[in-house]
């Protein structure tokens, strides 16, 4: 009867101490990665404006790669700096996705900034998956920038 009681007293304990751990992870979590382009801000965004474009550049929609199964794409800002997305795949949370033009009068570059917006679920264990998110979606992202500044610098790329 002892070791019964020592085993519900330590689930609970250490259900406490996740769920105390994972209040100190932010709900709102933000990735974002950036390139320098050599392009004007029109070339660099129609690439992204357009989504029957994405299989040139995207990833996750590139001939080879798994295709996102029930995905929805809902345009909500679209002008000459920046891009934002809503993407919702089934019953998931949506996911904002923005393209974000940085020009600086002392660069002869431009920096395209890709971000993604999760907004995470209160369980702990969705929390702890947030902290994965960097090396799935980042190099996704990192992946993708890469082959916009290909195609738009007009160099040949291999999409790896």
């Amino acid at each position: 009867m002892r070791i019964i009681k020592f085993g519900i007293i330590s689930a609970v304990i250490l259900f406490v101490v996740v769920t105390a751990i994972s209040l100190a992870i932010p709900s709102h979590i933000r990735l974002s990665k950036a390139v320098n382009i050599m392009a004007d801000n029109k070339t660099v965004l129609s690439l992204i404006k357009d989504t029957t474009k994405w299989h040139e550049w995207h990833p996750a929609y590139m001939p080879g790669s798994p295709s996102p199964e029930g995905l929805s794409i809902k345009p909500i800002v679209a002008n000459d700096s920046e891009v934002v997305m809503q993407l919702q795949q089934f019953q998931r949370r949506p996911v904002i996705n923005g393209w974000r033009i940085h020009r600086y009068s002392y660069s002869d570059s431009t920096t395209l900034q890709w971000y993604m917006d999760f907004q995470l679920g209160p369980y702990p264990w969705q929390k702890f998956s947030s902290m994965l998110y960097e090396s799935t979606f980042g190099r996704m992202m990192q992946k993708g920038l890469t082959n916009i500044k290909g195609i738009v610098e007009g160099e040949n790329f291999k999409s790896q």
